[in-house]
């Protein structure tokens, strides 16, 4: 299943310094909603970041419901299915990945292309 996730992806996944999928994972003891995946996410970093300095990605409401009970800030990019009510959690919501400005949280900008 990991494999399925990150095949049309690698190039993406090889900027990160770890990756933690529940399925295959033997720390994270319980899936979506609880909050283990991402406190053994962040646990795993040299310097171990605050909770309330992670800033994760998702697209499912468990995944939010997850992030935000382990105290961190989640960006959800939905399917078109997820309704309003089900998005009204999570700390911003955008269509695409492609709309996100880190500068939102505080990080430095994208570089400026041309």
């Amino acid at each position: 299943m990991v494999e399925i996730k990150v095949t049309h992806h690698r190039d993406v996944f090889k900027l990160f310094h770890h990756r933690v999928c529940g399925s295959t994972d033997p720390e994270v003891k319980a899936g979506k909603p609880s909050p283990d995946i991402f406190l053994i996410a962040a646990s795993r970093f040299l310097d171990k970041p605050d909770p309330s300095n992670c800033l994760v990605f998702e697209d499912a409401p468990n995944g939010v419901q997850a992030a935000l009970s382990a105290g961190m800030q989640v960006v959800m990019v939905p399917d078109e299915l997820v309704t309003e009510e089900m998005r009204k959690d999570a700390t911003q919501v955008l269509k695409s990945l492609d709309d996100f400005r880190p500068e939102d949280f505080g990080l430095p900008p994208f570089p400026t292309i041309g």
